[in-house]
C-alpha cells in the first residue's frame, strides 16, 4: 500500500512554528496547510495500524479459508458464487463473503460479493492437490501455540513447545512426543514434510551424482517422498526408509515406498546398517548442536566403509545477508529447540562425529545446499 505519501508533509510541520501545530500562524493559507498535514499524519498513523493489523489476521485468514477447504471448491477460470461456495464448504454466506473479500485484497482471490470469486496463481497454493500446497503448512495450530509462548524461548533459550498447560501429558516428550501421541497431528506434520520435500527432492536429485550409490539411508525421511523421488533418478540404487515407529507405520498402511525397505527406530541409539549413502534432510536443524552430534555418530557407526553422508539443510549466509534460513532458525529454536547453522556449524558438528566435509553443492533455485561427507 501506498502509504507514505505524507512523510515529507509530516516533516514539514515542524518548520511551521515553534509548536508544531502553532496556532500563531497568522495568514488562513498557513493554517489551512498546517492543518491538512496534521490531518496526513493522523491519517497515516491510523493506515499504518490498520496495516499493522493486517500482519497479525492474514495467516489466522488462510489457515480458516484451508480449513474449511475453500479453495479446493474453486478454480481459477470461472468466478463462484459466495452462496454456492459456502453451500459446499459449509459455512455462513455472509461470514463467507466477507472473508473473500478480504483475501482478494491480498491476492489470493479475484471477484466481489456479487458476480462471485475465482482463484489466483497466488490462492491455487491453498489447494491440498497443489503440486507446491502450502495448506498442511498454514494448518499449523501447535505452532501457532508455541508463538504465544515464544518469549519465554527467547529469554530461556529453550523451545517454547509444549511449555502451556494446554498441551497435556502429551507434549511430554516435546515436539515429536507430541507427534507419537496423537495421530492426527502426526499426519498433518507428515503433510508438511511432503510440500516441503516436494519442492525440494527434484532438484536434489538433479544436483547429486547418485552413480557411486548402491544402497541409500534416508535417516528420519518422513514418508519417503524424497527418497522415492532420488531412487526414480537412480533406479539401480535401493533405499531404506528410517524413522519413528509412529511414522514407518503411516507410510506402511499406504503400502510403503518403491525400491525401498521401512525400517523404524531412534536414531539416537541406532540407524540400520548395510547402506553405503546415508541422508539426512531437514533433520539436524530439529536439534541442539549436542543432539546432532549424537545423530551424526550413529550414522558414523553404521555407514559401510568408504560411504559418504549427504545433508541436505539450508546455510546460514555468514556475511550476514538476508536469507529465508534467518526466520526458519526462528522457528526451529521456538518449536524444537533447535538451530539453521551456517557453514562453519555444520562443519563443527560433523567434525565432533568423525566426519570430514568434502564439498558443498548449492541446490539450483532453491535456499537448500547439500554437505557431503566421508
Amino acid at each position: 500500500m501506498t502509504l507514505h505519501k505524507s512523510t515529507e508533509t509530516a516533516g514539514m510541520t515542524g518548520m511551521n512554528g515553534s509548536n508544531g501545530m502553532t496556532g500563531t500562524v497568522g495568514a488562513t493559507g498557513h493554517a489551512d496547510t498546517a492543518c491538512a498535514e496534521t490531518t496526513d499524519r493522523i491519517v497515516e498513523d491510523y493506515l499504518t495500524l490498520v496495516d499493522d493489523s493486517m500482519v497479525a489476521v492474514l495467516p489466522h485468514a488462510l489457515r480458516i479459508a484451508v480449513e474449511l477447504g475453500i479453495a479446493d471448491m474453486m478454480n481459477a477460470l470461472t468466478p463462484q458464487s459466495v452462496a454456492t461456495t459456502a453451500d459446499l464448504v459449509g459455512a455462513d454466506p455472509d461470514a463467507l463473503s466477507r472473508l473473500l473479500s478480504a483475501l482478494a485484497a491480498a491476492g489470493f482471490f479475484t471477484g466481489d460479493p456479487a458476480t462471485g470469486f475465482r482463484l489466483t496463481a497466488r490462492g491455487a497454493r491453498l489447494r491440498r492437490d497443489h503440486p507446491h500446497s502450502l495448506s498442511a503448512s498454514l494448518v499449523n495450530a501447535e505452532s501457532q501455540l508455541a508463538w504465544l509462548r515464544a518469549a519465554d524461548s527467547f529469554r530461556t533459550g529453550a523451545a517454547s513447545f509444549g511449555t502451556g498447560d494446554e498441551d497435556g501429558e502429551a507434549a511430554a516428550g516435546g515436539f515429536f512426543g507430541v507427534k507419537d501421541n496423537r495421530r492426527a497431528e502426526n499426519l498433518a506434520f507428515l503433510r508438511r514434510m511432503r510440500e516441503r520435500t516436494g519442492r525440494l527432492y527434484r532438484q536434489a536429485a538433479e544436483t547429486v551424482d547418485w552413480s557411486p550409490s548402491s544402497v541409500i539411508l534416508d535417516i528420519g525421511g518422513a514418508d519417503g517422498f524424497l527418497l522415492g523421488g532420488i531412487l526414480s533418478a537412480a533406479p539401480h540404487a535401493s533405499g531404506i526408509l528410517f524413522d519413528r515407529p509412529t511414522v514407518i507405520d503411516e507410510v506402511n498402511r499406504r503400502g510403503g515406498v518403491p525400491g525401498c525397505r521401512t525400517v523404524p527406530g531412534d536414531f539416537f541409539v541406532a540407524v540400520p546398517t548395510g547402506a553405503d549413502t546415508h541422508l539426512l534432510c531437514s533433520v539436524l536443524h530439529d536439534w541442539t548442536d549436542e543432539q546432532s552430534v549424537d545423530i551424526l555418530r550413529s550414522s558414523r557407526r553404521a555407514l559401510a566403509p568408504g560411504g559418504r553422508l549427504l545433508v541436505i539443510e539450508m546455510l546460514v549466509p555468514e556475511d550476514g545477508s538476508p536469507h529465508i534460513s534467518r526466520w526458519s532458525d526462528l522457528g526451529m529454536m521456538v518449536l524444537t529447540g533447535g538451530r539453521e547453522r551456517d557453514r562453519a556449524g555444520f562443519t563443527r558438528i560433523l567434525h565432533a562425529a568423525g566426519y570430514q566435509v568434502s564439498r558443498v553443492l548449492e541446490i539450483p533455485d532453491s535456499p537448500f545446499s547439500v554437505i557431503e561427507a566421508h
